[in-house]
């Protein structure tokens, strides 16, 4: 009973609805009929008294069956109705002269809404109900004992017990097919769940429209470059913008390309939009690796008759023939292979990190170790290190990255300071935030780089110091453009600043 309830509650509520109107206006339409035929002629002409009491009882118990239906369907109760359905029914038959007046006829239609129902047994008993309520009727309440009204009960009673198991092969393939239909929907309704979920997540942005340009569809990535909605216009900018353009937004530039969806709507497309500069990072980290490779065959090939020649020119300069002139030449020699050993260093530390490893660092607790670290080392020097930054801000960065890139610039800078005010060298970290962005700016107060000099800054091996390899500048824009971020240098009075601007977390939280 409990399946035919939990069946009857997904399917057959609309049906209950509908069937319990049709018996309230059955009643009320026979209650018409029965006042305006003044002579019984039509119906009630064997008991017209009986015929009035049994629609009087009809109308009532049908409009509280429309309010049961409406409000707390039960299929028990349901079929409950239509047992006494039937035998008020019958008693309008009985009180109208028998099945020839057309009562029998109306009682196959609760017959076959309760094999629509209650598909099974229950139908079935229906159907019986029906029958022995007809033969009832018409052969004993009647006391019609002919041979051609038994015959026309009993044809009744087939054709009953006939609808009920067509009606519940009916019911049972539309069942199965209703079952199928909410399997296929259910494992449709899963994909596009699936789908939505894959496509919100992209990195890339995803923006679906139709051929008015209206968006019917956007990922997370796209609404945070252009602060749409669904259901709004396609903004000027993409909806002009031809396929394999670029265009400017937010900082960032991005690849659009415009693609037409097959088997959809007539003008729906689909535009896709990447992130440059996520392209170019995946370049360098495919360069670092080449680099990798190329800086371990150079270690490899060149260090080992390096170190030699360093050994033999230490092992010259211990002689005791050697002049003066000779001892000033095997010192250049060492010189010199001391600093083709710095560059093999340099170079090694590009591919020492081929893949960044970003992470969100709370920045100001990160320059404050980093500072602190950094001291450590020039303990000998006279310097100072301001730092301006808020508490709450975070940095998406590689921290091996972001340590050897501060520690290259702030280097530089400190040599510059010291040799411009040797007494007042300072150095300062800026940290600024705008919209998903972190700039960093790390400024000393030293002599500034020449104007001639400035377009050359990040070209590997241009240096203005003697012993320099020309290597550090080149390495910190290297390690930026590997997360995703730019190294520039900025024209400033009286002193030398290079910002730096990385990416802030997509949800930026306070610490």
């Amino acid at each position: 009973m409990r399946l035919i309830s939990s069946e009857f509650l997904v399917k057959g509520q609309r049906l209950l609805r509908l069937y319990s109107h049709y018996s309230l206006f059955l009643a009320l339409f026979l209650t018409v009929v029965d006042g305006l035929d003044h002579a019984d002629a039509i119906i009630g002409g064997h008991a017209p008294t009986t015929l009035l009491i049994t629609v009087s009882v009809y109308v009532i118990v049908a409009a509280a069956f429309v309010a049961f239906a409406n409000r707390n369907p039960n299929p028990q109760i349901a079929i409950g109705y239509i047992f006494l359905e039937v035998v008020l029914l019958s008693a309008m038959m009985y009180a109208s002269g028998g099945s020839d007046s057309g009562f029998a006829s109306l009682i196959l239609i609760p017959v076959v809404i309760a094999n629509l129902l209650a598909p099974g047994v229950l139908g079935f008993g229906v159907a019986a109900w029906s029958s022995l309520a007809l033969f009832y009727t018409q052969q004993f309440l009647l006391a019609d004992l002919e041979t051609q009204s038994i015959v026309s009960s009993g044809l009744q009673g087939i054709l009953f017990f006939t609808l009920a198991a067509l009606t519940q092969a009916l019911s049972q393939r539309l069942q199965s097919t209703l079952t199928l239909a909410d399997k296929q929907a259910t494992h449709i309704r899963r994909l596009q769940h699936f789908s939505k979920k894959a496509l919100l997540g992209l990195p890339n942005g995803v923006i679906a429209c139709d051929r008015h340009h209206k968006v019917l569809l956007l990922n997370q990535q796209a609404a945070q470059w252009f602060q749409l909605h669904e259901e709004e216009d396609l903004p000027a900018v993409l909806k002009n913008a031809p396929s394999n353009s670029v265009i400017q937004q937010q900082q960032s530039s991005l690849i659009l390309n415009r693609v037409a969806i097959d088997g959809a709507e007539s003008g729906d497309y689909l535009i896709y939009l990447e992130d440059n500069s996520r392209i170019a990072a995946e370049a360098q980290q495919i360069k670092l690796a080449s680099l990798g490779r190329l800086t371990a065959s150079i270690a490899h090939e060149i260090r080992n008759p390096l170190s030699a020649l360093r050994q033999a020119a230490q092992l010259l300069a211990e002689t005791d023939y050697l002049q003066a002139p000779e001892q000033k030449l095997t010192q250049i020699v060492e010189q010199h292979c001391m600093r083709i050993n710095r560059t093999i260093e340099d170079i090694l530390q590009l591919s020492r990190r081929t893949q960044a490893c970003r992470e969100d660092l709370p920045l100001r607790p990160w320059l404050q170790h980093f500072i602190e670290h950094f001291h450590g080392l020039h303990q000998d020097k006279h310097f100072s290190i301001k730092l301006a930054c808020d508490d709450d801000w975070l940095i998406t960065f590689d921290p091996d990255h972001l340590q050897q890139i501060l520690h290259n610039l702030c280097a530089n800078g400190l040599r510059h300071a010291l040799q411009h005010n040797p007494q007042h060298a300072r150095l300062m970290l800026v940290a600024n935030v705008s919209s998903n962005q972190v700039t960093l700016a790390i400024v000393d107060n030293g002599a500034g780089v020449a104007e001639a000099q400035q377009k050359h800054l990040f070209e590997p091996f241009h240096t203005t110091e003697h012993d320099g390899t020309g290597l550090g500048l080149y390495l910190c824009r290297e390690l930026c453009e590997a997360n995703q971020a730019t190294i520039q240098y900025i024209r400033k009075q009286k002193h030398t600043c290079f910002q730096i601007q990385a990416q802030r977390p997509t949800e930026q939280t306070t610490i």
